[in-house]
């Protein structure tokens, strides 16, 4: 492209840009004062009454009666557990009040924090969803019901003479979590779908672990409480209240496989914290325990939790869908089933049989019992086989493999050296073979390693300890890594094809998908596509689908599918109404991120009071002979492109962060031959600023253009210059049949001007919070402060999500595609700039020059 050069004459009266305004409160408090003043502390007791009165004195109630009798800090004595206690030993003496007496009491420090947890979070939502009466008849029926079942159940057990439950006669349960389990799944049904289902599964999970791994009368009460309180909302619900959908898709298959695969390890882990565990499936947790033998085994705890660990790191990549964590769960169950038979046919004569652990404690376990877990497990994983077919690249397979082997062969080497050097601190005689087959059983239970055969002192604790933990953090760093890795699909022509379908229409932002690093997705038909980036498990789009207008709907609905089958939370970042309006229907969240400037063209002049400071940086400009010329960059001459690098790199050095990419472009992003660059030229050819335009299409042609760069020389430049180049580059884009010129993005600004009251109150509380704790660093205010100027038209911008408990890790992804290499040290001198308060000198300069620094499409 050849050089335009053009002079603005005189437009207008000849003067000085006007005072900016510039806000009364001084917006550089921290992130925490904010929220401290947002939300004061001293309301929350207050408001917690207000909203739930019965449960506050409740609570209050129960306190009160373990500050009288002494029970907070010990427990109930033994005398008064019979007293008020269920059992069948109170029960047999006739005292009948006892399934009620017991709800008044706990048994020890830990469990009264743990009833007044479960009641601020279930009492208090289910009081103010079902009502008063409702929620605490629910609590009475779950509590008596389930304190009397689960006595029944021990008595027919023990007319039966069955061995596990019979052993728990001489029990004595005391407390409230039997009725506070079955409100909570009660509380489930008056829940949207979504919610329902993962309540109910939590809480699923926690019982059953709870029952099959500790095996107390108490866990077998709150289970019969937790099935009263389901039951009887359910004969009682209200027609209204939401209810029960169909079967769930793909990704809700692999949550439950991962939930059930799951429950060994953290049974393993609950009984080894619990210490008197004996529930009928604790002879499979005793790989995945954690336990120590004294002062000497301590460096080797961290070691025994690395199969729980392992077998949880399972679970997460069997929700994510990958073919290798159901390779791995299937082992595991396998290895714990052939375990479980060699000790089961050990024992031919007897029901069970009697471990002993290296310590000072020993269990009586039934051994028959403790295969069934393992045989459903591997039955559900293998029905649901075809469910895992997430496989990854060969490039991270390569990687995972070489990692593996690497810190296989370093611990083993290490391990045998050492044994060998430290042979005559052991037990016994020195077998270099002997240390390889220590190996073999430390990986398969360490439960059944000899400390006999352990030298002692320091450097026999480094052996024991040390070498097989720096080999558990490598395999489950690799693993961890090898499973948030998400497989990428680029086709040989998935950029020209993408390119291809852009030309038919998309909106301001469309054009920054053709940038490098960005995957594509094709709508089945081939109308639509999209950009998107695949970080820790969220897919985060590139603005909205682009293509075929009427393919909009269609396209999000396909690409929520697309994502769920490879494991991906969907998010549409930065999109428009209309694609927001059909991810609602769906069933989707959103929340407005950011405004975006639309300045129209039809019939644009800079005549009036309101464009005063515009012809005034027109007519400054003309004055001191600087005019704009137009480049493309690969054709622009060498000396300015080296004074385009220079302001670059001063830019970058000031803001003290790395250059931010994903939706912000830099000087990569113009040798696009498509992006147009206008400069600000002085006589003497010095560069005083620099922006650059993506074109925006619809129908095959242009339609608009959307300002991405904008770098102004710091030292000696005009006051105004970016406004001079703006104005400019609009006339220009008038000339030739453009319909608007967009400012792109101003983000986390414009909040309340709507949208605000149709996202939830607390989000949109947060984001303001955000916004005022950053502006300091990032100005976002200013930056809408500066393009109010131009009299843009504001359209907002949505970030949609079907999953409202993935913002978390939408929030973090968001943060690692616009900064993948952010140093620790970088980070720390944003959050001083956060805190630091600005002077009025600093604020003003900022809102005069806006984003004249930096790129405009800075989104958050």
């Amino acid at each position: 492209m050849t050089a335009v050069q053009q002079r603005p004459d005189q437009v207008g009266d000849d003067g000085e840009q006007g005072a900016p305004v510039i806000p009364e409160r001084c917006a550089s408090a921290s992130l925490w004062g904010e929220l401290r003043r947002q939300v004061p502390l001293r309301r929350l007791a207050p408001w917690l009454f207000s909203r739930a009165p019965v449960t506050v004195c409740y609570l209050a109630a129960v306190w009160v009666v373990g500050l009288a009798g002494g029970t907070i800090a010990h427990g109930p004595s033994r005398w008064l557990s019979g007293h008020a206690g269920v059992g069948l030993s109170s029960l047999g003496h006739g005292y009948w009040w006892t399934p009620l007496s017991a709800g008044l009491w706990a048994s020890g420090l830990e469990d009264y924090l743990v009833v007044t947890a479960l009641g601020l979070l279930i009492l208090a939502p289910a009081e103010h969803r079902m009502g008063v009466t409702r929620t605490f008849t629910t609590l009475l029926a779950s509590q008596v019901a389930g304190l009397l079942l689960a006595a029944a159940l021990i008595k027919l057990a023990v007319l039966a003479r069955e061995s596990v439950l019979s052993t728990l006669a001489g029990d004595t349960v005391i407390g409230a979590l039997p009725g506070l389990l079955g409100v909570g799944c009660a509380l489930t049904c008056t829940l949207v779908p979504m919610w329902r289902r993962r309540l109910r599964l939590l809480l699923a999970a926690a019982i059953t672990v709870s029952v099959v791994y500790i095996g107390h009368l108490e866990q077998v009460a709150l289970a019969l409480g937790a099935a009263v309180g389901l039951f009887a909302t359910a004969l009682t619900r209200d027609p209204a209240w939401p209810w029960a959908g169909p079967r769930g898709p793909r990704h809700q298959v692999r949550l439950l496989v991962g939930a059930f695969v799951a429950v060994p390890a953290l049974g393993g882990i609950l009984a080894a914290l619990a210490g008197s565990a004996h529930g009928p499936m604790t002879l499979s947790s005793l790989l995945f325990a954690i336990q120590g033998s004294g002062p000497r085994d301590r460096a080797g705890l961290a070691v025994q939790a690395g199969p729980a660990l392992l077998l949880l790191l399972c679970a997460y990549g069997l929700y994510r869908g990958r073919r290798l964590a159901w390779w791995l769960a299937v082992v595991i169950n396998l290895t714990v089933l052939v375990i479980s038979v060699w000790v089961a046919a050990a024992v031919e004569s007897s029901a069970s049989v009697r471990l002993a652990s290296p310590g000072t404690w020993t269990r009586t376990l039934p051994a028959r019992e403790a295969t069934v877990l393992s045989v459903v497990t591997l039955g559900v994983l293998l029905v649901t086989y075809r469910r895992f077919d997430q496989t990854a690249d060969s490039g991270a397979v390569r990687k995972l493999t070489a990692t593996l082997t690497a810190a296989l062969a370093a611990s083993l080497c290490a391990f045998l050296l050492l044994g060998y050097l430290l042979r005559d601190s052991s037990g016994r005689r020195a077998e270099f073979g002997g240390s390889a087959r220590d190996v073999t059983m430390r990986f398969l239970a360490s439960m059944l390693f000899s400390d006999r055969s352990l030298p002692a002192g320091l450097v026999g604790r480094l052996l024991y300890g040390w070498v097989f933990l720096l080999l558990w953090v490598v395999v489950l760093g690799a693993l961890t890594t090898f499973f948030v890795h998400t497989r990428t699909y680029r086709g040989p022509d998935a950029a020209g094809r993408a390119r291809a379908i852009l030309a038919r229409g998309g909106s301001t932002l469309s054009y920054m998908s053709t940038w490098p690093g960005n995957d594509y997705w094709f709508s089945a038909d081939g109308r639509a596509a999209l950009a998107y980036r695949a970080v820790a498990g969220v897919a985060i789009t590139v603005g909205e689908p682009f293509g075929e207008p009427a393919a909009l709907d269609s396209a999000i609905a396909e690409f929520a599918v697309f994502c769920q089958h490879r494991g991906l939370q969907p998010c549409l970042y930065s999109v428009t109404a209309r694609a927001r309006d059909a991810a609602l229907r769906l069933g989707w969240g959103s929340v407005q991120i950011a405004e975006d400037a639309l300045i129209p063209l039809g019939s644009l002049q800079f005549g009036g009071k309101k464009w005063q400071v515009v012809r005034a940086a027109l007519n400054k400009a003309a004055r001191e002979g600087i005019t704009a010329e137009w480049w493309t960059y690969p054709e622009m001459p060498p000396e300015l492109r080296d004074q385009v690098h220079e302001i670059s790199r001063k830019w970058m050095a000031d803001k003290g962060l790395p250059e931010m990419n994903f939706m912000l472009g830099g000087l990569d992003e113009l040798y696009d031959p498509n992006v147009r660059c206008l400069l600000a030229v002085g006589r003497d050819r010095r560069l005083h600023a620099v922006t650059s335009w993506l074109p925006v299409y619809d129908g095959g042609r242009t339609v608009g253009w959307t300002i991405d760069l904008m770098r102004r020389n710091a030292e000696g430049t005009v006051r105004g210059v970016m406004e001079f180049l703006i104005a400019t580059a609009a006339l220009a884009f008038q000339e030739e049949g453009a319909r608007f010129v967009s400012l792109s993005g101003a983000p986390l600004a414009g909040l309340d001007r709507g949208g605000r009251d149709e996202q939830p109150r607390a989000l949109a509380r947060v984001l303001s919070v955000i916004s005022t704790a950053m502006e300091p660093a990032y100005g976002f205010q200013s930056l809408r402060q500066f393009k109010d100027k131009f009299q843009p038209a504001y359209q907002p911008l949505y970030l949609t999500y079907p999953d409202p408990a993935a913002l978390g890790p939408i929030a973090i992804a968001i943060g690692r595609v616009y900064l993948p290499h952010l140093m620790s040290g970088q980070g720390l001198r944003t959050l001083v700039r956060i805190r630091r308060p600005r002077t009025r000198r600093q604020r003003r300069r900022a809102s005069l020059v806006g984003a004249g620094r930096g790129s405009a499409s800075r989104r958050p």
